[in-house]
């Protein structure tokens, strides 16, 4: 599978790390060998990944730069059709330990004005590099500049899908075309911003939006040409770790880029409803038909924690609406009659129950009164029968 990622015709958007990303996720979550090679020299995707540990290894003609690996050692063979095993082990620098799992064709140490002007002018020479690689890895990752619509329009007969970066915001113009396998990937997403997954969805007019959530760890990585490091540590993170949001969304587009026929899991996809805090201290809160769970995640500051906040709502299902017939007026006119005739009844059954009660609670405290009495007038008879006995005594 041939794969391109590009930007828009404002900016790249940050693909060469989404490039970068998926094609690590590709080679190292689902063992898939991969090659990444590049038709721009303004962002090298080695430096981004291993720029630790590469070394700078040329040699000068006096008219060109070439590298000893790279898309050089390949373009500069004009007479070779077909390349080989060797050839690429030759020019690749491996990413990984394993053999061809995750190799990187370095960029080309030409200007860019000469890459562009070869592509355009011999896209033949690429063509054979791209089609040489298919037979030797499952997947092959490129990166092309969106501003560059020539070379893209080149290539772009060797290429199955491609991927177009974009900035969560306002429409960005795209020039450079595109396969009929074409996607969207939101880059450096915020849940929080108002243009939402749905929102970017329907400005584009796409059938599915793919997101990179931003992820600050991920950013330090990629600033500091480590990260290879990040996609080693995170292929299989837990629910509660940070890196989650981000493994998971990009997974779910890789899968659909290499053609894994794996469904994805909804059951954390991220939305309105879902938010990351920091906390004092983890919570647990329920009630109606919400249930928040709070997981607990603790860093270097021991005052902080992170945690991920799920809503899942449950709603009874309305029923169908029933299509009903309009009434004759007299009908409406007669069973507004008995809705009234009906309401009347009632009020009156509703005071006769009352005076009934009034009525008994008057019995009650008049036999209650009487009672009284009758106790009292035989108490004073006790005590007037007891005075005459004393007297007597």
């Amino acid at each position: 599978m041939v794969i391109l990622f590009k930007g828009t015709d404002k900016a790249k958007n940050y693909a060469p790390q989404a490039l970068s990303l998926c094609a690590g996720l590709a080679a190292t979550k689902y063992l898939k060998k991969t090659l990444v090679l590049q038709l721009t020299t303004k962002y090298p995707v080695e430096k981004y990944l291993i720029g630790k540990r590469v070394g700078e290894q040329s040699i000068d003609d006096n008219k060109y730069i070439f590298e000893d690996t790279g898309m050089d050692s390949l373009t500069r063979r004009a007479g070779v059709k077909s390349f080989t095993n060797s050839h690429f082990a030759n020019a690749v620098v491996p990413a990984v330990s394993s053999d061809n799992l995750f190799d990187i064709l370095k960029v080309s140490k030409k200007v860019e004005a000469d890459v562009e002007r070869e592509v355009i002018q011999e896209p033949e020479s690429v063509g054979a590099i791209i089609k040489s690689a298919e037979r030797i890895y499952d997947n092959v990752f490129i990166l092309c500049d969106g501003k560059a619509d020539k070379v893209v329009e080149a290539v772009l007969p060797y290429v199955d899908k491609t991927v177009t970066c974009i900035s969560q915001g306002k429409k960005e113009e795209i020039t450079a075309p595109g396969t009929a396998n074409s996607y969207y990937l939101v880059t450096n997403y915020d849940y929080k911003s108002q243009f939402s997954a749905r929102h970017m969805q329907k400005l584009y007019g796409a059938k599915k939006m793919y997101i990179m959530p931003y992820n600050v760890d991920f950013k330090d990585y990629y600033t500091n040409e480590n990260m290879i490091q990040f996609i080693l540590s995170n292929t299989e993170p837990e629910k509660s770790d940070y890196s989650y949001h981000l493994i998971t969304e990009m997974s779910k587009l890789t899968r659909v880029l290499i053609g894994d026929d794996e469904e994805d899991d909804d059951e954390f996809r991220f939305n309105s409803k879902t938010f990351t805090r920091l906390v004092q201290e983890p919570k647990v809160l329920s009630g109606g038909n919400a249930r928040i769970e709070v997981t607990e995640k603790k860093f270097l500051r021991p005052s902080k924690t992170l945690v991920h906040v799920s809503v899942n709502e449950e709603f009874q299902e309305e029923p169908e609406s029933e299509t009903v017939e309009a009434l004759d007026p007299k009908q409406l006119k007669k069973l507004k009659a008995e809705k009234k005739k009906e309401e009347r009844r009632l009020k009156k059954e509703e005071a006769k129950k009352i005076r009934e009660e009034k009525k008994a609670e008057k019995a009650r405290i008049k036999e209650q009164k009487k009672s009284g009495k009758e106790i009292k007038e035989e108490t004073e008879g006790h005590m007037f029968e007891r005075g005459l006995e004393r007297k007597e005594a």
